[in-house]
């Protein structure tokens, strides 16, 4: 859950679940005029109500909410909220030039948004920890590591190979999208984002940006859209 002021940011609470009892602790400690919630999996309907109940102006953030930008995508009842959101959250920092934004969490998305505005669409990957499991529970004898740990050029280890082969080959495949879409996209601007970027930004030789809150951002800019506040 985050909390915005006048646009800018001032909290952040990350929690292992999300139930009535941490949305009424928030919303006792940070009273607020307006509040959009948006999910990709199914929320807790207890404390959703609750958070109805509490807020003057409540967003529910779906595919029919009015959002500042375009969406070029054939299935855009399909596409992730949250990467509507990061999109969002991209356009309103850099308006008038294309933006690439990646998303590094389970999965790892990559987004583009041109210069007129458009969400064009992107692509979706595994992310380190669904390597790691994936080269665990599909192969007979790699064990299950964590991402923490030695991450070296070139693996002496079973662990280290796996784990600098999943870290790695994100980022050499984020290198590789980055390099490509440059040479049509002149002038594109990276954002990195989600739970693995700082992990990641290490690992890129690119020019890119880390900004682990974008797709909060970009819920506050379609809050203020559609709530009119």
């Amino acid at each position: 859950m985050a909390l915005f002021q006048a646009g800018q940011l001032q909290n952040v609470g990350y929690y292992p679940q999300w139930n009535v009892g941490i949305v009424a602790q928030f919303l006792d400690e940070f009273p607020v005029d307006a509040a959009i919630f948006s999910t990709v999996t199914s929320p807790d309907k207890e404390a959703l109500a609750l958070l109805q109940r509490r807020v003057p102006v409540f967003v529910p953030f779906n595919h029919s909410s009015h959002i500042p930008v375009k969406i070029g995508y054939d299935t855009p009842h399909t596409l992730g909220l949250d990467r509507i959101a990061a999109v969002v959250g991209a356009s309103m920092q850099h308006p008038g030039v294309p933006v690439l934004i990646v998303d590094a969490g389970t999965c790892v998305t990559y987004d583009l948004l041109t210069a007129d505005g458009t969400f064009a669409g992107g692509n979706i990957a595994p992310g380190i920890r669904l390597r790691l499991l994936a080269m665990h529970e599909h192969t007979g004898k790699l064990p299950l590591i964590g991402d923490e740990g030695e991450i070296p050029e070139i693996g002496f280890s079973t662990e280290t190979a796996m784990r600098a082969g999943a870290i790695l080959g994100v980022a050499y495949e984020i290198e590789g999208y980055i390099a490509r879409l440059r040479e049509n996209y002149p002038g594109l601007f990276v954002f990195l984002t989600g739970g693995d970027a700082l992990k990641l930004a290490a690992k890129i030789k690119s020019r890119i940006f880390v900004d682990e809150n974008l797709v909060l951002t970009g819920l506050n800019r379609i809050l203020q859209e559609n709530a009119k506040i």
